[in-house]
């Protein structure tokens, strides 16, 4: 994850007017992924969930933000369920367009030189928002063991070590 002037994109699809940080699947199973709606195209760029979590701290530091949870997000236009550009994210970077007063996204799906492949533009409170969504999501996996700190899988019993082996905690349902 960087910050500052990136360079150019392959496709700028233009103003950003819906993004939105969400997973898919069941808890343990889950991908991550960025959806936006932009002028000129929509994009699904997937990360890991570690890349989720830093780029949303990276956006606090960039907007020297604090963390809101449960904030309630600015009203976006819905998004759309079609993606003209759909890649798993190896390269993220954000700019600041001091002309328009607008953020930068960029993404690429390898690790190469310049250009990105797509770049968006948004507005500081997207950016925000998508940030304190962006730990929201990841927060919201699995159930944590209150002895252990263990990620709890469903329908499967955990034998805590802090427990030295005698108990075991039941399965979650």
């Amino acid at each position: 994850m960087s910050t500052g002037r990136s360079g150019d994109a392959r496709h700028d699809l233009g103003d950003c007017s819906n993004i939105v940080a969400e997973s898919v699947g069941r808890p343990g199973q889950r991908t991550f992924r960025l959806r936006a709606t932009c002028a000129r195209g929509n994009a699904l760029v997937w990360l890991e969930k570690q890349q989720l979590y830093d780029l949303a701290i990276s956006i606090k530091q960039v907007l020297k933000r604090e963390v809101r949870t449960g904030a309630v997000p600015v009203e976006q236009a819905p998004p759309s369920p079609r993606a003209d550009h759909d890649f798993r994210a190896m390269r993220l970077a954000i700019g600041h367009d001091a002309a328009r007063n607008r953020y930068v996204f960029y993404a690429s799906p390898t690790d190469d030189d310049l250009p990105h492949a797509i770049k968006f533009t948004l507005t500081e409170s997207q950016l925000d928002d998508v940030a304190d969504q962006a730990l929201d999501v990841h927060a919201g996996g699995r159930p944590k063991c209150p002895l252990c700190g263990a990620a709890l899988n469903e329908g499967e019993e955990h034998h805590c070590p802090r427990s030295n082996g005698h108990s075991k905690r039941e399965a979650i349902r």
